[in-house]
């Protein structure tokens, strides 16, 4: 009985580590993509003239953004998060698992730098 109860018990375990190793893993920063295949985009928009999200995606043809993450300061991006290095809003950042792949101040050259990438 004990021997039963043991392998129905390392049973269970392997049946439970295997499933949590086919999920998505944790970024290593909080505004970085979980996922390989897509971009995590930071919008930093002083002004609020930005909309960015699921609409704005799906006008400009964008597919490859997951997440993405609105602020509304400069300086607290750039005190939270000194990496990336703001030099004024509007800003948008884009990062895939582990590091900023590109930053700019235009929409217009995120959007052509997310349709050809």
């Amino acid at each position: 009985m004990k021997k039963t109860l043991l392998l129905l018990f390392i049973s269970t375990m392997l049946v439970g580590c295997s499933y949590f190793s086919n999920a998505d893993p944790e970024p290593l920063h909080p505004l970085f993509s979980n996922n390989e295949t897509k971009y995590s985009l930071l919008v930093v928009d002083e002004a609020g003239d930005y909309e960015i999200g699921n609409e704005w995606l799906d006008e400009n043809k964008i597919y490859n953004v997951q997440t993405v993450h609105g602020r509304n300061s400069v300086e607290e991006i750039n005190n939270q998060y000194k990496f990336i290095e703001l030099e004024k809003s509007p800003a948008f950042v884009v990062f895939d698992t582990k590091d900023i792949v590109f930053k700019t101040y235009s929409e217009k050259e995120l959007i052509e730098f997310l349709q050809n990438h």
